[in-house]
């Protein structure tokens, strides 16, 4: 009795949930426990979350692997024509030299500029910070700068920037806080710089600082990215539920069957009271064993590879049941291998034809496709890129603009070249008809209405083509 009072109070203070076994199947408990595993473990495939939308782009950026090529690529376009003043001489004695001087870090300010359109693309905003002429410009991340604005009282109805806040560490984002920043004025004295007193938060000038973006009527921009967050998000979940059944490439899902006797009050491993004790604690605690044996099979299936020896307890029956995969890894790769590249190409902007992606159909040229992203796709861009460049630079070098060289359509040029091959054959035919007439004073009546039709078709078409 005193051993049956023992047990009594043990299972009083054990902390097991009721649990009702008539309302799950065998096959459904075994499932249920498996699929909890698969999303609490410790090493399962979990959503990600993000502290803010940097976070959430960096995640993206991370788990597209076709990014990086198609951006390289549309920035190949950006500078398929060069950065000029409009004047030669100053191109060259000026802007170049500036364009492929090494600034304070050892980099070209040109290839500053190159990388500050592609975070401006990629973020929504890039700041490009000013030194001096000798020690060049810098490029500051998206999100190691915040506008520092106040609002307008002479016109009102808006924010006017009046700084901005640079993050001194590289590595650090920007945090300012709800308290003022407190600047150091000594250092301000001495040097000119405007910085806090702990020297975390430097502030300046709009004078000395582009803030590029893709969208000037928003301070920050927009990010390319999150125009499409859907879609985007879709490839890089992809990519690590394919890197998930990489990893764990075992069976899938596996139902291990109860005995049959065992949440019934069988003589599995337990003690002659317990096989006899038929409270509802006691079958709780038996139906909370089974749980736990469950969940351990469950993590074991689930850390091991394919050539691993599983080892089961007694709780199960000497049977198992396999539940196929509803889709499969090269499901996955073919997905990925069809859409991939061309949805990260038109979430940026282009048509994924123009950099080898997607099918290009029979009647159309390349040199068209080239030609009409040019127009509607990379100018309009290189316009709203250039009238945040041209001041600054205006300002600080002594030029009198900044752009992109023109462009010459591709297609026109063809055009052209081929309405040039058919008036050479159209010459060529009008010298074989004279000089036919010379030699023979006369032409079969058939040869010459054949030759007249033949002038007459090529002319309709160098006017067609022209």
């Amino acid at each position: 009795m005193s051993r049956r009072r023992n047990k009594k109070a043990k299972l009083n203070n054990a902390s097991v949930q009721p649990f009702d076994v008539n309302s799950w199947s065998q096959a459904e408990l075994i499932l249920d426990m498996l699929m909890k595993c698969n999303t609490n473990c410790s090493s399962g495939f979990q959503l990600q979350k993000h502290k803010n939308e940097f976070e959430h782009i960096d995640w993206m950026i991370k788990n597209l692997p076709t990014l990086p090529y198609v951006m390289d690529s549309y920035l190949n376009f950006v500078f398929s024509n060069k950065l000029t003043t409009g004047d030669p001489v100053l191109d060259e004695r000026v802007l170049n030299p500036f364009l492929y001087r090494q600034n304070i870090k050892g980099v070209t300010n040109f290839a500053v500029i190159r990388e500050s359109i592609k975070n401006m693309i990629l973020y929504g905003k890039c700041g490009i910070r000013w030194l001096d002429f000798d020690n060049g410009i810098l490029n500051v991340d998206a999100n190691r700068y915040t506008s520092i604005v106040k609002e307008d009282k002479e016109y009102y109805g808006f924010n006017k920037t009046i700084a901005y806040a640079i993050s001194t560490d590289e590595t650090e984002n920007i945090s300012l806080g709800t308290e003022p920043i407190e600047l150091d004025r000594d250092e301000f004295r001495t040097t000119g710089n405007i910085i806090s007193k702990n020297k975390d938060v430097m502030i300046v000038l709009p004078e000395d600082f582009v803030n590029l973006r893709t969208d000037t009527s928003k301070e920050n921009g927009t990010s390319k990215l999150m125009e499409d967050e859907q879609r985007l998000m879709l490839i890089g979940n992809v990519y690590q539920r394919l890197n998930y059944d990489i990893v764990y490439d075992g069976p899938g899902r596996l139902i291990f069957w109860l005995k049959d006797n065992f949440l019934n009050g069988g003589d599995i491993d337990l003690s002659a009271d317990e096989i006899f004790d038929q409270s509802s604690k006691a079958k709780d605690l038996r139906a909370k064993r089974a749980k736990d044996e469950i969940r351990k099979l469950a993590e074991e299936i689930k850390g091991s590879s394919s050539d691993n020896v599983i080892l089961a307890s007694s709780y199960f029956e000497n049977k198992f049941e396999h539940i196929p995969r509803v889709t499969k890894a090269t499901e996955f790769l073919e997905y990925l291998q069809a859409k991939e590249g061309s949805i990260i190409a038109q979430c940026i902007g282009i048509t994924p034809e123009l950099i080898g992606l997607g099918d290009v159909s029979g009647n159309v040229s390349m040199e068209k496709i080239i030609d009409n992203a040019m127009v509607n796709v990379i100018i309009p861009l290189r316009e709203a890129i250039a009238t945040q460049l041209s001041p600054f630079f205006s300002e600080k070098l002594g030029i009198p603009k900044l752009y992109f060289d023109k462009y010459e359509a591709r297609y026109n040029v063809d055009r052209s070249s081929e309405a040039y091959k058919y008036s050479l054959s159209v010459n060529q035919m009008i010298q074989a008809y004279a000089t036919s007439m010379e030699m023979n004073g006369k032409m079969p009546q058939d040869i010459q209405n054949g030759i007249m039709e033949a002038l007459q078709m090529l002319t309709t078409h160098i006017t067609n083509v022209s």
